[in-house]
């Protein structure tokens, strides 16, 4: 094999015009996007009903309760998922240092975040921890599919 043709020699070329900005946004694949994503819609809101803080949100009333045919029981803490618009409405900005959790909070006349403040879309510390271990591998997806794939 001659100077230069070997498998190795073509995986150092690609490793340094690689760029690190450009792994980072490319972490963020649609898949790791949702995961990120559903740590709050699913995690935090709908199964606990928690805020970044990890507290809860608020309990659901009895009026609620009957309201919704028992759907939501009373003492239950809101879970912000009736038909799925704040859900749907959330996304994620990814700039080169960092990313940007957003949602539209406007609902009937009521803005989610003006009555219950920003935290209800922050992560929690524990799901930060997750947030970072989903990140390292989709980083490390990348660099791998890139230094090893022809």
């Amino acid at each position: 094999m001659a100077i230069g043709q070997s498998r190795l020699h073509t995986m150092l070329k690609k490793g340094r015009i690689m760029s690190e900005a450009v792994a980072w946004f490319e972490s963020f694949t649609p898949k790791t996007k949702r995961e990120l994503l559903d740590l709050i819609r699913e995690d935090q809101l709908r199964s606990k009903g928690i805020d970044g803080n990890g507290d809860i949100i608020g309990l659901y009333s009895f009026a609620t309760e009957l309201i919704t045919n028992g759907e939501k029981e009373e003492g239950t803490p809101y879970t912000f998922y009736d038909e799925g618009d704040f859900f749907r409405s959330m996304f994620i900005k990814v700039f080169s240092t960092r990313f940007e959790f957003h949602a539209d909070g406007e609902k009937e006349e009521d803005n989610l975040f003006d009555k219950y403040g920003n935290e209800i879309i922050r992560y929690t510390d524990e799901n930060l921890d997750k947030i970072k271990a989903i990140l390292r591998q989709s980083y490390i997806n990348y660099v791998r599919r890139i230094l090893f794939e022809s």
